[in-house]
């Protein structure tokens, strides 16, 4: 176990990974910022290896097809709390192999490039936390004390008050 969680956080293991590996940027509004947002990917992704030139994984083709419908496709994704100049998540095994590329080999990565934007992109939607108000707070009062636990009460309050009085005549008169 230890290893396999190795194997994600450590970077130099993911850029040796030699599966296919996607790109795809997107633009989302300033007042997004730490929100959470769902990103439909779209079918065609760039390669991330080559950025769209072409190369050995990808088959030349520039990009990955992601077939699937668009729920396969969709990623939910909390922003960092500042996006700054750009800020680039990697997603490994974006789909949990849901979606195959056409050779049938699983995206084995996706990076996602985030910037801010006058809106967002096409297929990026800010998640709505739905707050349910909570039910009204009820000040309760303790249940009435039963008249004879109330009498016992003020007659051991009473027989201490006594003999502090009896006490403290006691003390004056020497």
């Amino acid at each position: 176990m230890g290893e396999q969680l190795a194997r994600i956080v450590d970077l130099e293991a993911l850029e040796s990974s030699a599966g296919p590996r996607g790109r795809h940027a997107i633009e989302v509004p300033s007042g997004w910022e730490g929100s959470e947002i769902d990103v439909a990917v779209p079918t065609r992704v760039a390669c991330a290896r080559c950025d769209g030139g072409g190369c050995d994984a990808c088959g030349r083709r520039g990009g990955h097809r992601i077939p699937g419908d668009i729920a396969a496709r969709t990623l939910r994704v909390r922003l960092p709390q500042t996006l700054g100049d750009g800020v680039v998540l990697r997603f490994v095994d974006p789909f949990q192999a849901r979606c195959d590329v056409a050779d049938g080999a699983p995206l084995q990565q996706l990076l996602i490039e985030m910037r801010r934007g006058s809106a967002a992109s096409a297929g990026v939607t800010r998640v709505r936390v739905t707050i349910v108000p909570s039910a009204p707070m009820r000040m309760s009062m303790p249940p009435p004390m039963p008249t004879a636990r109330l009498g016992a009460r003020i007659a051991a309050v009473a027989t201490v008050a006594i003999a502090l009085a009896t006490l403290v005549a006691l003390v004056a008169g020497r």
